[in-house]
């Protein structure tokens, strides 16, 4: 587990240099993060899907593993 987080870590970390080096350029040298954002009612109307939809999945992720507990026990299905 523990090489799993670090090699995710380093890949954020790589993101993250990229991100710092070129901040506040998006696309260097010509437009800046907030040029390249869209516009304000777009934003808004992805947050409200976003925080209608995500309980939705993570409620239906819960429901399938909750539901399949104790299916398969140790040793069962394929080798």
């Amino acid at each position: 587990m523990v090489p799993f987080i670090t090699a995710i870590a380093l890949f954020l970390l790589g993101y993250l240099g990229l991100v710092v080096s070129t901040f506040p350029y998006l696309v260097p040298p010509s437009l800046t993060v907030w040029q390249a954002a869209s516009a304000p009612a777009t934003e808004i109307f992805m947050l409200l899907s976003t925080l209608i939809m995500l309980p939705i999945i993570v409620g239906y992720v819960i429901f399938v593993y909750w539901t399949f507990r104790g299916k398969l026990r140790e040793g069962e299905g394929y080798h």
